[in-house]
């Protein structure tokens, strides 16, 4: 209980504050910052809500002060001129910091040629195609001649049965075409 009366007195404080300085300023004319229009509103109930709107309004000096109607920018502080001593050790500094960053410049120019030099000599060189053959490693070679000989036999073994098959096929032929020769001249007769 003691939180929300903290609140409540928070938010009450707040929205007296904001609607006090809604209004602070007024119609200086000449004499102070122009006029100022402010609204506040602000609300609080038990279910923790709030809200607040203000707006503005300047004018610059007023009336009767230099540069009316411009808007007050404020007084700069004066700065004091520095002493022989003192602009001196500012050159000074000024060109050791200048001569420090042309050093890491060319530092870094140096890096850059050098890390360039050795990711051009790690680069691989492009593919060329050799001029003899590809050879293959000598058991490599050597099994592939072996299933090369395999092969040729087999190939050979098959023409034969091939052709066989093609005699044989012949040989059927010959014999069916002698019977249907048979059959055609016995019903002639």
């Amino acid at each position: 209980m003691k939180k929300i009366a903290t609140l409540v007195a928070a938010a009450a404080l707040s929205t007296v504050s904001m609607t006090a300085s809604a209004w602070w300023g007024g119609p200086w004319n000449g004499l102070g910052d122009g006029f100022g229009n402010g609204v506040g509103d602000g609300s609080f109930s038990m279910n923790f809500s709030g809200r607040s709107r203000v707006s503005g309004y300047g004018d610059g000096y007023g009336y009767n002060q230099p540069n009316y109607g411009y808007p007050y920018y404020g007084a700069y502080a004066p700065v004091a001129p520095l002493s022989e001593e003192q602009r001196q050790a500012m050159e000074q500094q000024q060109k050791a910091f200048a001569e420090q960053q042309a050093k890491a410049m060319q530092e870094a120019v140096e890096a850059q040629r050098k890390f360039a030099e050795q990711f051009a000599a790690q680069q691989p060189q492009p593919f060329a195609a050799p001029n003899a053959p590809f050879e293959l490693p000598a058991d490599v070679q050597a099994r592939r001649d072996e299933m090369q000989k395999q092969m040729e036999a087999r190939r050979v073994e098959m023409m034969k049965r091939v052709e066989a098959q093609r005699a044989s096929a012949r040989e059927q032929q010959a014999a069916r075409r002698q019977e249907m020769e048979t059959r055609h001249s016995a019903r002639e007769l």
